[in-house]
Formats: C-alpha cells, structure tokens, sequence
C-alpha cells in the first residue's frame, strides 16, 4: 500500500541521517566522551610546538608526541594520543601521551600537557621533572570556560 511504501521511505531516510549524524560525531571527537566538554574538535589532528634548552618539542593531538635535537626533522617518540580529559579539582584541561620510545633502563617516555586559558592556542614550555616523563604548559581559548572564570574574578 501506498502507508507502507511512505514508511518504507521514511524509515530509510532516518537511516542515513543517522549514519550522517554518526560520521561527524566520530569526525569531531564524538558525543558523551569526556576529551574536555566537546570543546576537543576545534584542536583536533593540530600540532604544536616549543623550544625548550636544546630541545624542540612538538605534541600532535590525535597523534604523537616527540622531542627533537634543535632545528632536527626527525626525533625521540614520547608517545602516542591517549585523550584529554577535564582536572575535577582544577577545572584544567590535561592531554596525556603515552608508550613513547623506553629509556635505557628506565619507563617508556610520555608526555602531559596541561591547558590554561588563553586567547591563542600555543605550547609556553615543556621540562622532564622525573626520568622520561615530560610535563608541557599550554595556553589555549578551549580552557577558558565558566569555571576559569569564576576563579579569575575571586582573585582579583
């Protein structure tokens, strides 16, 4: 019959707006994962980079990190993308790498960048406080949110 047919139509139609709906959220980071209230997408697959002693330092999100000799192409893995998540405590946004190139006789490198509000977005330093576990201070617009706000105007 001709009800049968239209639903028939219509049923395939919410199908594939449901497929498209489904391919950007994967494309954008996703619904309901916690990589930092959605805000992910805007840095997704971008890297960025700073110069600390004789060092370049360069952390891909969505891809890796690595630490190269000043002015090298290539350099030393501190690991691949684990996610972003938000600091319950601080409110501040933390991106991990992780199973980076093992030391000689020490853990495999990893890096953790931590993001405080800025109007760009941009590495400020990187330092190794323990053994191949490399911690880097980023500024970025994704981190100033209500609750940065609200800190920013007690302090003042």
């Amino acid at each position: 019959s001709e009800l049968e047919t239209r639903q028939k139509d219509l049923q395939s139609e919410i199908s594939s707006i449901e497929n498209n709906v489904k391919e950007l959220e994967d494309k954008v980071g996703g619904r309901g994962q916690d990589d930092g209230s959605g805000e992910f997408f805007v840095l997704k697959d971008s890297c960025h980079s700073v110069t600390a002693g004789k060092y370049d330092y360069e952390v891909c999100v969505n891809g890796k990190a690595t630490q190269k000799d000043k002015g090298a192409k290539s350099g030393t893995s501190l690991g691949k993308w684990q996610g972003m998540n938000v600091e319950k405590e601080t409110g501040k946004r933390v991106m991990k790498w992780e199973n980076g190139q093992k030391c000689w006789n020490g853990p495999s490198r990893s890096a953790t960048v931590y993001v405080t509000c800025g109007a760009e977005t941009k590495l400020l330093s990187a330092e190794e406080p323990d053994t191949c576990t490399y911690v880097l201070e980023m500024e970025s617009y994704i981190a100033c949110d209500w609750k940065f706000y609200k800190k920013s105007i007690a302090v003042a």
